[in-house]
């Protein structure tokens, strides 16, 4: 009693973990899978390595020292940008927008994330590069000066009316700040500084005047596109993007060398957007991308190998942990999959593929899932078993000798019923070669099955003393007819056979030598040879002379009678027949192959 109700307990036990031996994906719920497969894509994606250039252009409006304070495209002017001297108090010739609307074109180059080389980080990619700036107004040939002050060269040097047309050259060093979101959208903070050299007036006839330097600095957000190039061997990205920027030029001090001017520096502050087009380097999705992506389909096989190879090509990173982790989890699960791969293979009835999936599954498979790959296991192995006897005439000896060692393979659980079948298999192929009177190949099938089934001991003895006794039956009709090589030959083939045999066959194995000598060397060997000639000549006569390609089954039959034994083969709706005759001489088997009643090759 003691022991059924601990038998009960483990089956229970066993219910209980079939039950909750469920497979489990990382989302938990639709929300969290749309998350991980959209903005989760560049989880583990590669660093922003360089930029070669970006070159930007744009529109700006700007004003005096107070224009950042109003919102971004407000237009209003409350401070002049213009610093005049003390004798003058205002300046009033930039109301109109137009006297304040400056064109850009900026080209930054050789920007560099410095700080990947110090730290491998993705969270965002800092670059450092330069940049070169030009800044001019928009409106030609300028805005006119007021009345009051002088627009005319003294000296007649410098070509028609100065006009108020500030241009600008900035010289600057950049950083950059970039934030990958997903392989093709970027979004970043710009910020530079640097030397600026500044032209207030413009004459008619394009002569600068007014000069001065002094700083120059801007702050820019933005969003670029990431297009892969046209050419499948470079590794760069093509950008294009919009940028918001606030722009800053303060100097101190114009050299008016000829007197005329009553401004004496230029303090202004601007806004505007700016379109930009580059090239960057770096950014790809990595091996761990993949491998999440794949994660969160639930393909677990393609992501251990993808996330294993993001961990191997990364041994210092600042998501290597995170990466190890998912590792983990897609190795628990790999196995259901491949469980679930295999029932899909069964279904289809492709038993082949499923045996593959399930035994792959085997291997890393907690206790639970184990015990239902192999309950899989044990019915294709036993479909493959039975498919194997049943269709023996079918599908013939060897192919039914195959599926019976692949099921064999599959399980532990069916070896004893696998070596049942291949016994029989044995026997049904001894009996053949016996039939044929190829007893040597019949006993070694003989023994085959008693190795796989020693429990057919009895029939097993049948069998070997059948062959026995036609040897030596074999070997009598030959001593009688007066054959006595051949007689010779069948008693040491059979202690061959039988070495156990060795010490009853002995005496006669010495009267037959005995009676050989007695013919003498020479008459001896003219018989051997007169012997094997003949046949030779026997096997010659009766295989390859006669026998024509095309001719019927009955026409074969009447020339050579009937085969040692035949295999069928299917293909499609057609029956195909493979006939075995054994050449005496070479004792071997001639193969006639047949197709719809009609022999169509011999193999010799």
């Amino acid at each position: 009693m003691v022991y059924l109700k601990m038998i009960r307990i483990v089956y229970i036990l066993i219910l209980i973990n079939l039950v909750f031996s469920e497979s489990r994906t990382w989302y938990t719920n639709p929300i969290d899978y749309i998350f991980g497969r959209t903005s989760s894509r560049m989880t583990f994606r590669d660093p922003l390595e360089a930029s070669p250039f970006d070159f930007k252009m744009g529109v700006y409006t700007y004003g005096g020292k107070d224009y950042w304070n109003q919102n971004f495209g407000s237009k209003n002017i409350s401070t002049s940008p213009v610093i005049l001297d003390s004798l003058n108090f205002e300046y009033s010739g930039l109301s109109d927008i137009k006297s304040r609307t400056l064109y850009a074109l900026e080209i930054d180059f050789l920007k560099y994330n410095l700080p990947n080389y110090i730290y491998k980080q993705n969270y965002v990619d800092i670059q450092f590069g330069l940049g070169y700036k030009i800044m001019g107004l928009l409106e030609k040939p300028g805005i006119s000066l007021p009345s009051h002050f002088q627009n005319t060269d003294p000296n007649g040097i410098d070509r028609g009316a100065y006009r108020y047309r500030p241009f600008i050259q900035d010289y600057n060093v950049n950083t950059t700040i970039n934030w990958l979101f997903y392989d093709f959208l970027l979004a970043y903070l710009n910020h530079s500084i640097g030397y600026s050299n500044i032209s207030i007036y413009e004459s008619e006839g394009g002569d600068k005047y007014l000069y001065g330097s002094g700083i120059g600095e801007s702050f820019g957000i933005g969003f670029k596109a990431l297009l892969k190039s046209r050419y499948d061997r470079k590794k760069y990205k093509v950008t294009y993007g919009i940028e918001a920027k606030w722009i800053s030029t303060v100097v101190n001090s114009l050299n008016d060398h000829k007197k005329i001017s009553p401004i004496t520096g230029f303090d202004m502050r601007g806004m505007g957007l700016n379109i930009n087009f580059g090239i960057v380097y770096g950014g790809d999705r990595s091996a761990g991308d993949k491998g999440y992506q794949s994660m969160i389909k639930n393909d677990f096989i393609s992501a251990v190998d993808q996330f294993q190879e993001f961990i191997d090509n990364n041994p210092i990173h600042v998501k290597r942990i995170k990466a190890q982790k998912m590792l983990e989890f897609c190795k628990e699960q790999k196995p259901y999959q491949e469980y679930e791969n295999g029932n899909s293979a069964y279904k289809t009835y492709d038993l082949d593929q499923a045996a593959r999936w399930y035994e792959s599954a085997l291997l890393t498979s907690d206790p639970s899932l184990s015990f239902e790959i192999i309950t899989k296991q044990k019915e294709i192995a036993t479909i493959l078993l039975d498919s194997a006897f049943n269709n023996l005439e079918l599908i013939g000896f060897n192919n039914s000798e195959k599926l019976i060692r692949k099921a064999r393979a599959l399980t532990p659980e069916i070896e004893d019923k696998a070596d049942k079948y291949l016994s029989k298999i044995y026997l049904l192929k001894g009996d053949v070669f016996f039939s044929a009177k190829n007893y040597e190949v019949a006993l070694e099938n003989y023994n085959k099955a008693y190795k796989y089934n020693p429990k057919i001991r009895s029939k097993y003895i049948v069998k070997v003393r059948e062959v026995t006794n036609s040897i030596l039956d074999q070997a009598n009709k030959a001593k009688d007819n007066g054959d006595i090589l051949f007689a010779l030959s069948s008693l040491k083939r059979l202690i061959e056979l039988r070495p156990e045999l060795e010490k009853d066959f002995a005496f006669g194995i010495e009267s037959l030598e005995d009676k050989i000598e007695e013919f003498g060397d020479k008459k001896m060997q003219n018989q051997i040879e007169s012997f094997i000639e003949s046949e030779k000549n026997k096997a010659k006569d009766r295989v390859y002379n006669k026998v024509e390609i095309g001719m019927s089954e009955e026409e074969v039959i009447e020339l050579m009678g009937d085969p040692a034994f035949k295999e069928e083969k299917y293909f499609g709706n057609e029956v195909r027949e493979l006939w075995f005759y054994l050449d005496s001489a070479s004792e071997k088997y001639i193969q006639f192959y047949f197709e719809k009643n009609t022999l169509k090759r011999v193999n010799k």
